[in-house]
């Protein structure tokens, strides 16, 4: 006989994990604290679903860092290919964009979302929202609905609760406590893919915060890459930042500060450029100066006019200009808050887990998704992983009960 399984959690890796389970006929239940399932990805489409990416498997493994040689198990079971098969099946068929990245052709996850659920229904699994699990009662899960204390007693657990980013819409990581009382090791969350705190001065703040600075090189010790960030009030964040967050996060975590180093004009030599400023140099001001020879960006002049402001340079010679336009030094202080970033790094540590992800001490129970201890960076990475980890455990369990 089958056993009965109860999904707690009910994003990408959970729903996953259920589509597949009830598709071969076992009997699902999903558990969710809130009023509906599926908003962090909900949310994950504001701004167009990023779903994957179509990078060849060698070079988007090595994005999951220390965790690549488990999540290459993963990949293997439900590829990028197999997760594109996927939203085809549920009436999304999807593009990759210029950058790499895969996208639903709708550029929505609500479409997805409703279909997906539509064919969990289908499959006739259960929705218990409104039931935030607490704990176990010797072999029972405990929920609270309604202030009620409900008992669940299922053959399998499958955890999916999330990390600790954006705790409003149900991942908040108060399973974390209750794991440890079960002498579950767990590794320390901390941000990831966020923003870092940057000393601005109130001039510099004020006229450009929300602003992006465009077409630089971002570059951390010996990595660097192109793109652009958004100033905000109280320091930098977007795309290019989360590129390099984690490595940015552990050398904070190391030194109590980091040093980025941003080049203003990435498509000029040094030389090109103390050529182009000598040309109207010292006609103009310093601002018409960048603005007419190298086409800078206001963002980009402010942070030179920063460094002034901050009395950290009083003059510029042409040659120290050119430097500094080449190598902008920008002092991090410390990662935005964990509930304000994209996604989390740490949670429950590999040893506690076995190869299929079941925890070692609870023969019944496995964990998947984000609580586990791995991050990666935007740009479909997160999303694959976690569906591919709830594909993966659903396919181990097939094959053990079957």
């Amino acid at each position: 006989m089958k056993p009965n399984i109860s999904i707690v959690g009910g994003g990408p890796a959970g729903l996953m994990a259920a589509y597949i389970l009830s598709k071969n006929k076992f009997c699902v239940t999903v558990f969710d604290r809130k009023p509906t399932v599926g908003r962090k990805f909900l949310l994950a489409g504001r701004g167009g679903l990023n779903i994957t990416h179509s990078e060849v498997k060698n070079t988007f493994i090595k994005k999951y860092g220390k965790a690549s040689e488990k999540f290459k198990k993963l990949l293997d079971s439900f590829s990028q290919e197999d997760l594109r098969d996927f939203c085809k099946k549920l009436g999304e068929d999807t593009f990759i964009g210029s950058s790499g990245r895969i996208f639903p052709k709708s550029f929505k996850s609500s479409p997805l979302l409703r279909s997906w659920l539509s064919k969990l229904k289908e499959q006739k699994v259960i929705f218990n929202t409104n039931h935030d699990w607490v704990g176990w009662k010797k072999d029972h899960l405990v929920f609270i609905n309604n202030k009620n204390e409900v008992l669940v007693k299922p053959d399998l657990t499958l955890f999916a609760l999330g990390g600790l980013s954006w705790p409003k819409l149900g991942s908040d990581g108060s399973w974390i406590k209750i794991f440890e009382k079960e002498n579950i090791k767990i590794s320390k969350p901390q941000p990831s893919n966020c923003g870092f705190y940057v000393n601005w001065t109130d001039i510099f703040r004020e006229k450009f915060r929300g602003q992006p600075l465009k077409t630089i090189k971002l570059k951390h010790k010996n990595l660097e890459f192109k793109g652009e960030f958004l100033i905000t009030t109280e320091g930098i964040e977007g795309g290019l930042v989360y590129t390099l967050s984690s490595f940015i996060r552990e050398n904070i975590n190391e030194n109590g500060y980091a040093e980025v180093i941003i080049d203003l004009k990435p498509d000029l030599r040094i030389d090109q450029i103390e050529k182009r400023l000598s040309s109207e140099y010292p006609k103009l001001s310093l601002t018409n100066l960048l603005r007419k020879t190298l086409k800078l960006s206001n963002v980009a002049i402010g942070l030179i006019v920063e460094l002034r402001n901050k009395k950290q340079i009083k003059t510029f010679e042409i040659k120290k200009l050119a430097y500094i336009i080449k190598n902008y030094k920008l002092i991090l202080e410390k990662p935005f808050a964990i509930e304000r970033c994209i996604s989390t790094a740490g949670g429950i540590n590999f040893e506690s887990i076995d190869e299929n992800f079941m925890i070692k001490n609870n023969r019944k129970t496995y964990v998947i998704g984000e609580m586990l201890d791995w991050e990666a960076p935007t740009g479909g990475y997160l999303l694959q992983a976690c569906i591919s980890n709830g594909a993966f455990v659903a396919k181990q369990i097939i094959r053990e009960y079957s």
